[in-house]
């Protein structure tokens, strides 16, 4: 018995051992001199953190005794090394929606830095210390628009400072102050802008050119920018997107279906600005006919969409809005190799189908001009797949009209 106990206890100890390595997050330094170094010479995650607990081994920032912080609540220090010449900027997105993250951004010459920040001799570049209020995930950071400003106040201001110029080789020390009582920790992304050039051209079914809506979305689904093609189907946008990040440009019109692409500025060389023309052929819509949204996709037998899924959702609902007498059918499919699992495979395909409803139903289109349906495994686009694009691309849904008018 006491064999068994022990044994018992061992296999505890070495789940209780694995799961608290497992749910580890990346290292954080609440002191200046032990800041956690970041080379950035593209795009770069790091995180999720540690939850920040206290200013370290030495408080830096005391109350009252800085240019910007109240006081050191819950510190984070990264010394950031730039591998090229750029337009920096940057999240900062706190694991827990509700916390209050403020940062800090100076630039850093050498080793006195940590004896001259404790002096009030440095002056910030950057800072955000505006309330958690600002946006709906507590996220902030740098970003590049015509109204943002170095340095936002206290209370509640803008999520973002300006954007960043940078060059290879400089050094700078980014601080972060969590002023929420016992909170978590972060999320970082680094990336930098490249100003480029979208040109596209949109036909019908005919090969008639079509007066469209543009929409540019980000992976989160937002809207970056819009415009309209001219008498041509032409459209040409000048804009600044986010380097080696996705973008889906949406095409709608009232008498077609809609069309998704996505770009990146990985599709350019070095020294490229203009994307390639885009085509887009919008067929016309039809009662009966069964269209296939791009990127409408889900994770591995769950319900789920992909992020990247978000911006061609939004897309299906701009059409919903144009056409506001069409009626559609949504139909739910899964990837299945022969599981056996009937029941399971049914009811994946059912949810599939109704997580899309149940997103344009929020978004305030009527119920009643959707039903929804689950095929399991019945039409994959590919039987046998060899890959997992191809296994997500049967995690799918597809759109039939049931009627215009």
């Amino acid at each position: 018995m006491k064999k068994i106990l022990c044994f018992i206890l061992v296999i505890f100890l070495v789940h209780l051992s694995f799961s608290q390595t497992a749910t580890k997050g990346k290292p954080i330094s609440g002191d200046c001199k032990k800041a956690i170094p970041l080379t950035i010479s593209n795009r770069l995650f790091y995180g999720i953190t540690d939850s920040l607990k206290g200013y370290g081994d030495v408080q830096e920032i005391k109350k009252g005794n800085h240019l910007l912080f109240e006081g050191e609540h819950n510190s984070a220090w990264y010394l950031l090394t730039f591998g090229r010449d750029g337009e920096m900027i940057f999240d900062i997105t706190p694991a827990d929606s509700t916390n209050d993250y403020d940062f800090l951004l100076y630039p850093y010459t050498d080793s006195t830095f940590c004896e001259n920040f404790r002096k009030n001799q440095n002056k910030p570049l950057r800072s955000n210390l505006s309330n958690v209020k600002r946006s709906v995930r507590g996220i902030t950071g740098l970003a590049r628009a015509g109204e943002l400003k170095p340095s936002i106040g206290k209370g509640i201001g803008n999520a973002y400072s300006n954007s960043l110029s940078v060059k290879k080789g400089e050094k700078y020390m980014l601080i972060l102050d969590n002023v929420t009582p016992n909170g978590k920790g972060h999320t970082l992304e680094f990336n930098f802008i490249k100003d480029v050039e979208i040109k596209g051209r949109i036909l019908n079914s005919d090969s008639i050119p079509v007066i469209a809506d543009i929409t540019i979305s980000n992976v989160k689904g937002q809207t970056v920018l819009e415009t309209k093609t001219n008498t041509n189907g032409e459209y040409s946008i000048k804009t600044s997107l986010n380097e080696n990040q996705n973008y889906t440009v949406i095409a709608t019109s009232d008498s077609t279906f809609v069309d998704v692409r996505t770009i990146n500025t990985k599709e350019l060389k070095k020294d490229q600005t203009i994307f390639p023309e885009i085509k887009m052929v919008l067929p016309k819509l039809k009662k009966g006919s069964k269209y296939k949204m791009e990127s409408i996709n889900f994770y591995g037998n769950i319900s789920q969409l992909l992020p990247s899924s978000l911006p061609s959702v939004e897309a299906l609902y701009r059409l919903m809005k144009k056409n506001k007498k069409m009626v559609i059918l949504i139909e739910g499919h899964v990837n299945d190799q022969g599981s056996g699992d009937k029941g399971f495979i049914q009811a994946l395909s059912d949810d599939r189908a109704k997580t899309v409803y149940n997103y344009l139903v929020k978004k305030g289109i009527n119920k009643e001009r959707m039903s929804t349906i689950g095929l399991a495994n019945k039409f994959q686009l590919f039987p046998r797949p060899k890959t997992e694009s191809e296994m997500q691309a049967n995690r799918r849904v597809e759109i039939k009209v049931i009627s215009i008018d």
